[in-house]
């Protein structure tokens, strides 16, 4: 009975220990940010440390590792996460739940191929570089924003 009173304490204060999403991170103050801000507006956030929160609105079943958090008042307005090291710490008994999350912001531009057809030497060093020269080729760039997840709270 000591045993699996032990067991029980242990896996609770490893489960406490998921992540919690603070605002103070080594002396770093990380400020939160609605999900719709950070979908509206991507390229002022992107490579920076956030907060936001919502509601998980989706894990995904097929491999796992991502979910998407919905803007608590607007679930039109979602975000995707990606779970990395955490992905052990989800499942999709989850959906539905109220989440607190930090991450990095990342930009995918998911039509990169029409760019690379129009000039095909392209070496873009950054994602602003890639999205002013396919303005410049006159296409319209498709970014798809992203959060690769750091820590997070179900609440």
């Amino acid at each position: 009975m000591k045993r699996f009173f032990l067991l029980i304490a242990s896996g609770l204060i490893i489960t406490a220990c998921g992540g919690p999403a603070t605002e103070e991170r080594a002396g770093e103050s990380i400020e939160t940010y609605s999900i719709t801000e950070l979908v509206e507006q991507p390229m002022d956030f992107e490579g920076m440390t956030v907060r936001l929160e919502g509601v998980i609105d989706h894990m995904c079943r097929h491999s796992g590792d991502k979910m998407r958090v919905a803007q608590p008042d607007d679930d039109a307005v979602s975000i995707q996460v990606r779970l990395g090291d955490f992905i052990n710490q989800f499942d999709v008994e989850y959906e539905g739940s109220e989440v607190a999350v930090v991450g990095t912001l990342k930009i995918e531009v998911m039509n990169m191929e029409e760019l690379e057809q129009h000039d095909e030497g392209h070496d873009c060093e950054s994602t602003e570089e890639a999205i002013a020269l396919m303005a410049e080729r006159g296409i319209d760039p498709n970014i798809r924003p992203y959060v690769d997840l750091q820590a997070f709270e179900i609440k």
